[in-house]
């Protein structure tokens, strides 16, 4: 653990400002809400009882269920001097027990309703929204260490085990005194909590706002997921600014357009995560909102969450379609140097030449979790031409410095790629496999499908001539988060190789576009709407059919794809909630719960009013 490096901490500057703003509202999540004075004394009795019951601790988890209790217990985790670890209780039991494992958690912050998931793990349970007299009763234990660590965000790793990357206080209070001097903050702003709170960016949506007087909005998954709900909820709440993956800012710029309603309100919108492409969906949505600032930025979680931004505004139609990265903020210095870790110059044509971007500045991470080798290999000390020693994180990110300044992403140098936003290794997914009972070779590649999506592809060979799809896919579901998961599997007799006896992924072909033999006997559909969803799937999932029992989630579907099936039903004016299609995700099911919706009439279209409505 480390100990502090500054004076000053988020803490601090939270209760500076709850005192600024007592009676002001701090967060907001469906019906209910907390001033900054009821977040502050909840925050407080809970640091005590964190004290109380593991005072020596660095590190304690915290459930990433969305409500009240999620934002109090990281309150109450950083004001005990301790870092928050974000544990999803919904994702594989497996991976959970990893992570709990490589950190050593022994506590962990949650509601009730989770508590049973995290004792199954062997960690001790705090309970968040028991009745609070228990935590204000609890004795006061003073602070006796105080971590520099704000959280520890684990993120997919190459050898199959997550690694844990630990964001410090000074570098997200560096980002965050940026965007007080050139971003939208302070009292009246409302800000929504739209990432998980294991994804970097989170962390600015929850303290940002908390430091300046503003609003945080949490959001249900349900609406969350579903780009008609959320562009309703970015509406109903006034919502001024927001960070928005690549996907949900597309769809909610679509769900805009389709109803030419566009949420007023918003002044700043903040993309990154994966390349910007600016679609006319997109263009569109900032044309009706020129009061609007779209702001591309990047950076990786070790560097406290982003490190470059490009700003536009004005004329979105006169934007250009691939944005460029932007260029370095808060003192941040980005070099592009070569394999031999050298700067780049410029080829014989005067453009710069693409190398890996070293990030150096405070913004960087302390390293790995309990990983020293990985810190070692991926923080160094490198020597620049003039400025001598300088640490600095090794991105893996390929990019060229432009001549006025901005960066052009220019790809990756190993195998990590961006799925949906996340971080994802494809050596993780093929150790996954490699776990698999039955297969005697594999690769993992990612590939783009019919509708310019990226989708995760694996390569199997079987060791037995059985090729069960289904089988492999329920033992990767035990092992893998959703957005990991293979969209296809191919089945090959023997994975091409190249002279060195490596696999070829040159080589390896596109999935087939035809039914899976795993999906069991066919059924075709027998009805209008039948007709219409299995169409749908079969152009969205990119094969030659879908019958009426087959599981979308089986057949490659994701959320990106459940997003883009509840879209197209709206359409054709059939109202169905993201929830809904992951509760019955056959074509029969879907159906079924179409015609039990009020108003349904056998033979007509089902409509009622739109989602996005204000």
């Amino acid at each position: 653990m480390n100990t502090a490096k500054t004076s000053f901490f988020l803490q601090d500057l939270v209760a500076q400002t709850a005192i600024a703003h007592t009676d002001r509202v701090a967060v907001v999540f469906g019906d209910n809400q907390l001033t900054y004075r009821q977040l502050s004394e909840q925050a407080d009795a809970l640091s005590k009882t964190i004290l109380r019951h593991d005072p020596e601790a660095g590190y304690i988890g915290i459930s990433t269920r969305r409500c009240l209790e999620m934002v109090v217990g990281v309150l109450a985790i950083v004001k005990a001097g301790k870092a928050y670890l974000p544990l999803d209780p919904e994702h594989p039991a497996q991976r959970v027990r990893q992570i709990i494992t490589d950190s050593g958690l022994k506590t962990i912050v949650a509601v009730a309703a989770d508590a049973p998931v995290f004792e199954e793990m062997g960690v001790q349970v705090i309970v968040a929204d028991v009745t609070k007299t228990e935590h204000i009763n609890s004795d006061h234990q003073p602070v006796t260490i105080q971590n520099d660590t704000l959280c520890v965000l684990y993120t997919s790793g190459s050898t199959g085990q997550p690694k844990g990357v630990c964001q410090q206080h000074h570098g997200l209070i560096r980002l965050m005194d940026w965007q007080k001097r050139h971003g939208v903050v302070g009292p009246g702003v409302n800000t929504l909590q739209f990432c998980h709170l294991t994804f970097d960016v989170s962390s600015q949506e929850i303290f940002l706002p908390l430091t300046t007087g503003g609003t945080i909005h949490l959001i249900e998954n349900a609406d969350r997921l579903d780009a008609g709900r959320l562009l309703a909820f970015i509406h109903e709440n006034r919502i001024n600014r927001a960070y928005l993956p690549y996907v949900a800012l597309q769809y909610v710029c679509e769900a805009a357009v389709a109803g030419q309603n566009f949420p007023a309100g918003f002044v700043e919108i903040t993309m990154g995560g994966e390349q910007l492409k600016l679609t006319p969906a997109i263009r569109a949505f900032f044309d009706a909102l020129p009061q609007a600032t779209m702001m591309n930025v990047y950076g990786p979680a070790e560097a406290s969450v982003w490190v470059t931004e490009h700003r536009m505004r004005g004329n979105a139609l006169d934007w250009p379609t691939i944005p460029p990265m932007g260029k370095p903020i808060v003192e941040t210095d980005l070099f592009i140097v070569d394999e031999a870790l050298n700067l780049v110059s410029n080829d014989e044509s005067g453009e710069a030449s693409p190398g890996e971007i070293l990030i150096a500045g405070d913004c960087l991470a302390s390293g790995y979790l309990n990983q020293p080798d990985l810190t070692a290999e991926r923080f160094i000390t490198w020597q620049h031409p003039q400025r001598g020693p300088i640490r600095v994180y090794r991105s893996g990110d390929m990019a060229r410095y432009r001549p006025d300044g901005n960066l052009e992403f220019a790809g990756r140098r190993d195998d990590m790629v961006k799925i949906r936003g996340n971080r994802v290794e494809l050596g993780e997914i093929e150790v996954a496999l490699k776990q698999v009972s039955g297969l005697r070779e594999l690769a993992v590649m990612v590939r783009t499908d019919a509708n310019d999506q990226k989708q995760v592809v694996a390569y199997v060979v079987s060791a037995t001539g059985q090729r069960d799809d289904n089988r492999v896919r329920r033992e990767l579901e035990t092992r893998l988060p959703d957005y990991m998961m293979p969209s296809a599997f191919v089945w090959l007799d023997k994975l091409p190789r190249t002279v060195s006896d490596k696999v070829d992924k040159k080589l390896l072909p596109a999935p087939d576009a035809k039914r899976p033999d795993s999906a069991g006997p066919y059924r075709a559909p027998k009805t209008t709407l039948e007709r219409l969803i299995c169409s749908l799937w079969s152009r969205l999932l990119g094969i030659d059919r879908v019958g009426v029992d087959d599981n979308f989630f089986s057949l490659g579907g994701n959320s990106l794809l459940a997003q883009q099936t509840v879209a197209a039903l709206k359409a054709q004016s059939h109202t169905l909630s993201i929830t809904k299609l992951y509760q019955f995700p056959t074509v029969t099911g879907v159906s079924e719960e179409l015609r039990m919706r009020p108003g349904w009439r056998s033979g007509e279209k089902y409509s009622r009013e739109k989602h996005f409505s204000p």
